[in-house]
């Protein structure tokens, strides 16, 4: 079953139309998808502490160094996870209601987590790592082209909509995300 399940989540991200049915006729889809958010927010821990590893070297302590500081960052991961998760659902719930979705706001709550990997690949950007490399750069580019892709196949499979109006529907919650962070963080 392991093995089924992590074959389906690798075929989902790359972007299989049939695997997101199938992940959600799942009888454990709740599980896989808790499971699938709590590697996304140790991936967003595991990072910040990386990108702060000068910080945590500055404590005395070595308990605070090698346990509580890291553990700190690992917990606000896994938070800044499942923030993003609610997020991201009720946004996709959103742009696709505008277009006359009927889906769930379950089912796309579910399958989130999955668009929630490939923004790993952003995540360096996110927290300040890599003094402005380009190939930061070029990974939150990629990682933001891919949850959107992902996250049509979302909107697609769980409001039966057309390709089309599923990259419609996604595009209006990219777009309305997009503003929501440039009103909150503005260019320098």
């Amino acid at each position: 079953m392991k093995e089924k399940v992590s074959k389906m989540v690798g075929k989902m991200v790359a972007l299989n139309d049939s695997s997101f049915r199938s992940f959600l006729a799942l009888p454990k889809t709740q599980w896989v998808s808790n499971l699938l958010l709590f590697i996304v927010g140790l991936g967003y821990g595991a990072i910040s502490i990386a990108s702060n590893a000068s910080y945590i070297a500055s404590f005395d302590s070595a308990v605070l160094q090698n346990f509580f500081v890291p553990a700190i960052f690992l917990l606000f991961g896994l938070l800044m996870a499942f923030i993003t998760k609610i997020g991201l659902a009720l946004l996709l719930w959103a742009g696709a209601k505008a277009f006359g979705g009927k889906g769930l706001l379950r089912d796309i709550n579910q399958s989130a987590p999955v668009a929630l990997l490939p923004g790993l690949l952003g995540a360096p950007y996110l927290v300040g790592a890599g003094n402005g490399h380009p190939l930061v750069y070029v990974l939150l580019v990629i990682g933001i082209v891919w949850m959107y892709l992902v996250s049509v196949k979302i909107i697609k499979t769980t409001q039966n909509f057309t390709s089309a109006k599923a990259y419609l529907a996604a595009l209006a919650a990219f777009a309305f995300l997009a503003s929501v962070y440039y009103l909150i963080i503005p260019p320098a």
